[in-house]
This record gives C-alpha cells, sequence and structure tokens, in this order.
C-alpha cells in the first residue's frame, strides 16, 4: 500500500492541479544595478551547505524513494548532485527502514552522489510512536543507507490529517527531536513540507535544529495531493477536507522572514522555487540557502536534468551580476521593495527580513 503511495505522489506531483497559491516571491522587486563596477566572470555562485562547500546555493529537495521508479529517479538526482557538485535531500525513508528489500532505492543515491552532502529524511509522526532505542536506531540507519551529512526531521501536521492512511500524532514531537539530535553528531534539519514555519515554531527549534527549512505555502500541495488520493479511494471527508483546507499555510516569502526574525541558524527556503531567481529573493529575505523539487523531478522524467541545474545556476549568477554582488554572502543586504500583500504580512507580524538579525 505504501509502495502505491509513493508512486502516486510521483505522478500526482508532476499535475498542475498539485501546484496551489503564491509562494509570494513575485512581491519582492529586486532593484536592478545599471552600475554593477564587476565583470561577469567574477560572479561568484559558491557557498556554504552546513560547513561543506558546494558550487552554488541549490540543493535538491527531498522527493521520492521505496519504489523501483522513485529509485530511477534518485539515481539521476543524484548524478547531477554529484556533477554540479550541489547537496541532496532523499525523500521520507520510513519505507526503507520497515521494508528493507526497497533499501536500494535510497542507496543509489550514495553510489552516484559520493562527494556531495545528503541528507537522510524521516518523519516526525513515525518517530513519535518510536521507543527510544528504536528511534536511534532508525536514524543511525537512514544516515548509513545514504551516507548522510545531514537528517531532516520534516513536519507535515497538515498532509498526515488529510491523508487517507496519514499518521497526525505529533505529541511530545521535540522531545523527539532533541533525542536524535543527542544522539546523532551530525547537523539536524527541521523542515516543513509545504504549510511553512511560524516565527512562533522557529523559537521553539531554535534550541535544537541547526538549519529550518521552511517548506513554504506556495508550491507543490500535499494537501491536494491526498485529496486527489482520497478522492480516488472514495474517502469523501478526507476529500472535503483537502478542498477546505487548499490554500492553507505561510507563504514560502513570508516563512523565510518569520524564522528569520527570531533564529540565527541556517535557514534553508523550499517551497515554490521555481527559478534560480526565486532563490536569490528567498536569499535576499533572509535564506541562506534554497533548495528545489517539482521542477527538478520533471526535468528527470524528461531528460533534461543536466539542462535545468545548469540554468537554475547561470540564474543565480545572472541575478547577482545585475544586483551588482560578486557573493552570495552578499544578497542579505541588497535594496529591495516589497508588494503590498508581503509588506502587510511584514507589518502585521512584525518581522524582520534578510540579514541574521534576530531575538532571543
Amino acid at each position: 500500500m505504501i509502495d502505491k503511495r509513493k508512486d502516486d505522489h510521483i505522478y500526482l506531483a508532476l499535475s498542475q492541479f498539485s501546484q496551489v497559491g503564491s509562494a509570494l516571491f513575485e512581491e519582492v522587486f529586486l532593484i536592478h544595478n545599471a552600475l554593477p563596477e564587476i565583470d561577469y566572470s567574477e560572479v561568484d555562485t559558491s557557498a556554504e551547505f552546513l560547513g561543506v562547500k558546494v558550487s552554488a546555493p541549490l540543493g535538491i529537495g527531498a522527493m521520492t524513494g521505496g519504489t523501483e521508479l522513485a529509485g530511477r529517479i534518485n539515481a539521476e538526482l543524484a548524478k547531477a548532485a554529484e556533477k554540479f557538485n550541489i547537496p541532496m535531500y532523499v525523500g521520507s525513508q520510513r519505507i526503507a527502514l520497515t521494508k528493507p528489500e526497497v533499501k536500494w532505492t535510497f542507496e543509489v543515491v550514495k553510489q552516484n552522489a559520493p562527494s556531495v552532502p545528503k541528507v537522510a529524511n524521516l518523519g516526525a509522526p513515525q518517530l513519535s510512536a518510536l521507543p527510544e532505542e528504536k528511534l536511534v536506531e532508525w536514524v543511525v540507519e537512514a544516515v548509513e543507507m545514504v551516507n548522510a551529512h545531514a537528517v531532516a526531521i520534516h513536519l507535515n501536521p497538515a498532509q498526515e490529517v488529510i491523508q487517507p492512511e496519514g499518521e497526525p500524532n505529533f505529541r511530545n514531537i521535540l522531545d523527539k527531536i532533541r533525542l536524535v539530535k543527542r544522539a546523532l553528531g551530525k547537523p539536524l534539519i527541521v523542515k516543513e513540507v509545504g504549510s511553512g514555519i511560524s516565527r512562533e515554531v522557529a523559537l521553539r527549534l531554535a534550541s535544537v535544529a541547526d538549519a529550518i527549512d521552511v517548506g513554504g505555502f506556495g508550491g507543490t500541495s500535499f494537501i491536494s495531493i491526498e485529496g486527489a488520493r482520497a478522492a480516488k479511494s472514495g474517502s469523501e471527508i478526507h476529500k472535503r477536507l483537502s478542498e477546505t483546507f487548499r490554500n492553507w499555510g505561510i507563504p514560502t516569502a513570508v516563512s523565510i522572514c518569520e524564522v528569520r526574525s527570531v533564529y540565527g541558524g541556517f535557514v534553508v527556503a523550499s517551497g515554490g522555487v521555481r527559478s534560480g531567481l526565486d532563490g536569490v529573493k528567498a536569499m535576499v529575505l533572509g535564506a541562506d540557502f534554497f533548495t528545489m523539487s517539482q521542477p527538478l523531478l520533471k526535468a528527470a522524467l524528461e531528460n533534461r536534468l543536466e539542462e535545468e541545474v545548469k540554468s537554475i545556476i547561470t540564474e543565480v549568477k545572472t541575478a547577482m551580476f545585475l544586483l551588482g554582488v560578486s557573493r552570495v554572502s552578499q544578497l542579505a543586504t541588497v535594496p529591495r521593495v516589497y508588494g503590498f500583500g508581503l509588506r502587510s504580512w511584514i507589518e502585521q507580524r512584525g518581522l524582520t527580513c534578510g540579514g541574521r538579525h534576530f531575538k532571543v
């Protein structure tokens, strides 16, 4: 059943109806620099990902694993990550931890991307039900499966409550995250999967997470995906929940500011990032890094993944040149103007965007 769900997620994520709302990057206006005083060749897109130098502030976001199709996709994504020296998350590994016969669909990542940072991935509600000894065992196995540099714990309450076979058990999750951190000895990322992370949640995570991946609203909607699956299976209540909560979440641009207002650690932007320019806007808002998923999944299945990654990195470099900056670290201080919707969020919530200005 779970392996069919994994393939359903792949196919549904490619459909237009799964792309919901706006991440509000269109409301971030960057001020063109007609006198950049740098040569285009001097623009350096290199960045650091949790202590490792990579070629661009772009990562391959968490997507899939657990089926033959997912294994083929992961292999292609990993080859691109290695070629362009960028990090890669894997999809949720719970399926491989309970069905060892599909571990290969994740192991292909370390085989095809031996030198770049890889991020293991476990779901919060599954960890909630595990005793301490078993939880540590899962974390160790997940890391070994992909030779991970870091581990991501994903928070997905909206998906779990709408998924027909979901597990919306989020009791004592913060304690379990602390346990993972103590046992890990590697960077710990806490991420959302499409509904964003608020200032209040970021403040609670500040003492435990080495990085927060905002996973904001405005891209692939697992609320919509699970609604489509519910409609197919005849679960009317879950279908209705999906329709009611279709626009639920914090837009990614806002979520970056929410997190950055209170958190001085590493911030990753994901959710509705559809170009290198969107990624640059995310970093102007205060993110250190950005990841993309759906556009890269689509490109992988259309045999144009390398072209897509190269284009995204070129977009980053071009935006930097047009802003007159030669280093990624300079992006947080460039001038910008916010549209009415984003500005309203910032003012009403008392947010700070850009840089590492945070409260304690």
